[in-house]
């Protein structure tokens, strides 16, 4: 797995690229606690952007509930943003929608 972090109106974005497979999972989580951190030092939402993501382990989704735990507690909402129809499966399948939002785009007026 890869990551990109970037900025944008509606807050930080993290970028995972690749597949986030059972080795990737520990910084996975790591750069995932580092988005909401940033998210709540500018006191907005933490953007994941799934787009460029082709496999998630059932580690990777345990650490988007770890992450969505803390940001929880900081104040901080993540948003899985840009799923392709594989990811989105999985997604649903998990239940997900039910404790994320989840968004086709990252236009905020799309969202």
């Amino acid at each position: 797995m890869e990551w990109a972090m970037a900025s944008s109106a509606m807050g930080p974005i993290g970028r995972p690229m690749g597949a986030i497979d059972d080795a990737a999972c520990p910084g996975f989580l790591d750069l995932l606690r580092q988005g909401v951190g940033h998210a709540a030092d500018s006191r907005s939402d933490f953007i994941l952007d799934l787009g460029a993501v082709d496999h998630i382990a059932a580690n990777g989704l345990l650490a988007m509930t770890l992450a969505r735990k803390e940001a929880v507690t900081r104040g901080v909402k993540i948003i899985l943003a840009c799923p392709n129809d594989l990811i989105r499966e999985v997604l649903e399948i998990s239940r997900y929608q039910l404790i994320f939002e989840i968004v086709d785009t990252l236009e905020p007026d799309d969202r």
